[in-house]
């Protein structure tokens, strides 16, 4: 071959692999329809200065920018400028054409974004805002959502401005179908709603827990949650769906969060007993909580970037925590597992989406996006169980302190014991003995008209139930008043006693026998029928009748009783029965005392 023909034909091989290469250097535009992400192929833009506009990038063919491509690495670091970026779409979807871009990160201050025609016309612009109403944002979420209508075999560039106020900037648009889109926001609200409910019942099961037993650490902890609760919900900007709709201030989120970081040490410090146990920590940390008010000022002076890196580096003391906890716990023998645990998950958490997530130290992906909440839900469960063991250590505090103070009453009395379980038994003792005083007679200890009253249709009842007979047997010992002007109360007292002794030997056990007033008893007692009931009585007079009273004399003194007496065979109320049984005692004082009277229908009842 000729030398010629020869380096002719390496030329066109050489164009060919450049043409080659350069078609393959050239990436086709992200499909809509089956990527679900920016990230494949894009390129960024640092407005350092904040000076450039879409203007510029249209109709300045002549100027020159610094677009760098990317593909795949969404973590732009914490900068303080905007930042563009621009990527190219298309759709094959001959069947989809609305679709949405969602920025995945939830803490954007401003986005603009422009659809762009191959002529390099504007066809379409969104402008996202974080304070403003939910009303007014492309789309009706708290976040970064943009509508995008795309025809089957469309190819557009869009071009998007954005700019946060604090922590890092990613440059990843999520891609979705309406439909998809909403069901995952649906999800997504409900956990987030879960999550914020759980940390609220904390903080008010922890409130309720300091009222009752005034430890402060309890206190701090209600605290704890409720501004961890606050502060997630700001910063991942859900406290305008589910609060304030109108527009929330970006400061909202570096004020709480401050408020947190205060709550936190303050907490980690009086759980941990660090003045006591550990001076050095103590200063430490108490040093380290004014941090927060630092960050709540700068929010409330509207310095929401310093305040936004002072956050980020005040997660450092956060990781510190743990371990001190690490350190009580292995060195100190301090009972703190479940403390420190808890601290290292959400410590960790927490630097991995406000901290190594935003310098580009760990991926941008969902799990590292959402890992605060994650790490905070985990971390408040297992400080509820750890102040669940709290509580239990402030019982067997209180327990021991009652020990104690027992042991040192006993050197003062011997009826005390050193143990509180018999002291409980003391109480309950009491309480019986009050119940059974509250229902006795205290000089004839028979049941009062209290007991009577309670115990008298139970018996009604039963007996009624069981198709048998009751009679009701009103007493009253005659001329008692004399026995007192006579022979002084002691005697009179004395008298009440015996008759009481001799009711009682003459009842029995299921029978209920009290007294109901100075002198008068009531017996509720089954008989056979109303002659049975008679019989009863008359016995009960003559046992009465025949008692020798020793009263210190050389004659006793005898005492009589009348007797009113009515049959029971049909349910009443206990007043009735009682009326009717006085209406036939009072029958037997009239007739002469000493005697027993049965009620009659024709009687007349007071």
């Amino acid at each position: 071959m000729k030398p010629k023909r020869l380096l002719q034909k390496l030329f066109y091989l050489t164009l060919y692999l450049l043409s080659s290469l350069a078609i393959a250097s050239v990436q086709p535009p992200i499909d809509l329809s089956t990527e679900t992400s920016t990230d494949r192929n894009y390129y960024t833009l640092n407005d350092v200065n904040d000076s450039f506009s879409i203007d510029q990038f249209l109709y300045h063919t002549g100027s020159t920018f610094d677009w760098q491509q990317h593909s795949g690495d969404v973590t732009q670091g914490v900068l303080t400028h905007p930042v563009w970026m621009r990527f190219q779409i298309t759709n094959s979807d001959t069947k989809q054409q609305q679709y949405l871009l969602e920025y995945t990160d939830p803490g954007p201050y401003r986005i603009d974004m422009y659809m762009v025609t191959h002529r390099d016309e504007i066809e379409s612009q969104y402008h996202y805002h974080r304070e403003k109403p939910i009303a007014e944002k492309p789309y009706p979420n708290p976040g970064a959502v943009f509508p995008i209508t795309l025809h089957p075999g469309e190819e557009r560039t869009v071009y998007a401005r954005i700019e946060h106020k604090m922590g890092g900037l990613f440059s990843q648009f999520s891609i979705w179908r309406p439909h998809h889109f909403i069901k995952h926001e649906t999800i997504e609200t409900a956990l987030y709603g879960g999550v914020y409910t759980s940390f609220f019942i904390f903080s008010f099961i922890a409130l309720v827990i300091f009222f009752a037993t005034r430890d402060r650490v309890f206190l701090l902890y209600s605290g704890l949650t409720f501004t961890s609760a606050i502060s997630l919900m700001n910063l991942d900007n859900h406290w305008g769906i589910f609060f304030q709709p109108s527009g929330v201030s970006i400061n909202n989120a570096v004020i709480w969060t401050g408020a947190y970081l205060f709550m936190a040490l303050a907490f980690a410090r009086e759980y941990l007993k660090l003045s006591t146990l550990l001076p050095w920590a103590s200063k430490l940390t108490l040093t380290a909580m004014w941090i927060g008010p630092l960050i709540i000022s700068l929010g409330l002076l509207g310095y929401t970037e310093i305040a936004g890196m002072l956050m980020m580096s005040s997660m450092g003391v956060i990781l510190l925590v743990p371990f001190i906890a690490l350190y009580l716990w292995l060195a100190k023998k301090q009972n703190v597992r479940l403390f420190t645990l808890a601290w290292f998950i959400y410590g960790t958490a927490i630097c991995i989406q406000f901290a190594l997530r935003q310098v580009g130290l760990v991926p941008h992906l969902p799990i590292t996006i959402y890992s605060g909440a994650i790490g905070a839900m985990i971390e408040m469960c297992l400080l509820t169980a750890s102040m669940g063991y709290r509580v239990l250590d402030l019982k067997r505090e209180r327990d021991h302190a009652l020990k104690s103070h027992v042991h040192q009453l006993e050197q003062f009395s011997a009826e005390l014991e050193n143990q509180v379980i018999k002291k409980t038994k003391e109480l309950e003792q009491a309480k019986e003995q009050a119940e059974y005083e509250a229902r006795t007679d205290p000089l004839t200890k028979l049941s009062n008209r209290r007991a009577f009253n309670e115990q008298a249709p139970k018996l009604i009842k039963s007996t009624l139930r069981n198709k048998a007979t009751l009679c009701a047997i009103a007493i009253d010992i005659d001329h008692f008043k004399k026995v007192n002007d006579t022979h002084g109360h002691d005697i009179g007292d004395k008298v009440l006693i015996e008759v009481a002794n001799a009711l009682s030997n003459m009842t029995r056990d299921n029978d209920i026998l009290a007294r109901i007033g100075g002198e008068e008893f009531i017996v509720l007692a089954t008989t056979n029928d109303q002659y049975g009931a008679v019989d009863l009585g008359e016995r009960i007079r003559l046992a009465i009748e025949q008692l020798n009273i020793d009263i210190d004399q050389a004659t006793p003194l005898k005492t009589t009783i009348s007797i009113g007496l009515y049959t029971i065979n049909q349910p009443e109320k206990v007043a009735t029965i009682l009326r009717k049984a006085d209406a036939a005692l009072y029958q037997s004082k009239m007739n002469g005392r000493n005697q027993v009277t049965a009620w009659e229908m024709n009687q007349k009842v007071g």
